[in-house]
C-alpha cells in the first residue's frame, strides 16, 4: 500500500492534471493508495502559477483578485473539510480545479454555488465554520507539514511505501506517469530505498 501526500495551490495550475495522472495510473495498476491532499498557499506560490497562466496564455483577473479567489478557495476547502469530511473537501477542489485548469478567470461567485449545489454543500455551514479557531488551526496544520518536508512549488508529490516506512520519494511539478509506474510496480518496490539514502526522509526526484 502507498501513502500519496499531494500539495496543491487550491486553484494552481498543473493541479488538476497531476491529480489526474495519479488517479489514472493508480487505477490502471490496481495498487492500493491512501490519499492527502494538502492546498497551501502564499504570495511566491500564486506568483508563480500566475506566471505559468500568462506563459499559457490564459486571462487573469487582476493580481489582487487572484490572490483573493486563492485564499477564498483555501478556506473554503478546510472548511468543507470540517464540515463535511475530507472527500467532500476533496470532491470541492477537484470541480473547482477542473472548471479553472484552462481559465482562470472563470472564478465567480456563480461557479463556486453550483459547485456547492452540485455536492449538496449549504452556504450556511460553510460560513459558521469560518468564523471559529478551527478554520485556522487546520489551515496552519497542513502549513506546518509543508515546512517541515521543505515544499517550495505546487504540485509537489510525496509518496510513501509501507513496506519501507523510512523513506519517502518527492515529486516536485507536474507529474511523469513513468514516474509513478517505476515507483509503484511490484518489482520497483527497491526504488525506494535506492532513492534516498538511510538519515533522510525525502528525496526530490
Amino acid at each position: 500500500m502507498f501513502e500519496i501526500f499531494l500539495f496543491i495551490n487550491p486553484i494552481g495550475i498543473y493541479c488538476y492534471d497531476t491529480e489526474k495522472q495519479i488517479r489514472k495510473t493508480v487505477d490502471e495498476l490496481g495498487v492500493d493508495v491512501c490519499y492527502h491532499y494538502i492546498p497551501i498557499a502564499n504570495v511566491c506560490l500564486i506568483n508563480d502559477d500566475a506566471i505559468r497562466r500568462r506563459k499559457d496564455d490564459q486571462k487573469l483577473p487582476d493580481i489582487s483578485n487572484f490572490s483573493r479567489a486563492t485564499y477564498e478557495a483555501l478556506e473554503n476547502y478546510h472548511a468543507i473539510r470540517l464540515a463535511y469530511g475530507n472527500k467532500k473537501a476533496r470532491q470541492y477542489l477537484y470541480e473547482l480545479q477542473k472548471n479553472l485548469s484552462k481559465d482562470a478567470s472563470a472564478y465567480t461567485p456563480e461557479l463556486l454555488k453550483r459547485i456547492a449545489n452540485k455536492l449538496h454543500i449549504k452556504d450556511a455551514d460553510i460560513q459558521a465554520i469560518k468564523q471559529t479557531d478551527y478554520l485556522r488551526t487546520s489551515i496552519e496544520e497542513d502549513q506546518k507539514l509543508a515546512n517541515q518536508w521543505n515544499i517550495k512549488a505546487t504540485p509537489t508529490t510525496v509518496i510513501f511505501n509501507e513496506d519501507n516506512e523510512q523513506n519517502g520519494v518527492l515529486l516536485e511539478g507536474p507529474i511523469n506517469q513513468q514516474d509513478l509506474v517505476n515507483l509503484m510496480l511490484p518489482d520497483c518496490q527497491k526504488c525506494f530505498s535506492d532513492y534516498l539514502p538511510a538519515e533522510h526522509h525525502l528525496r526530490l526526484i
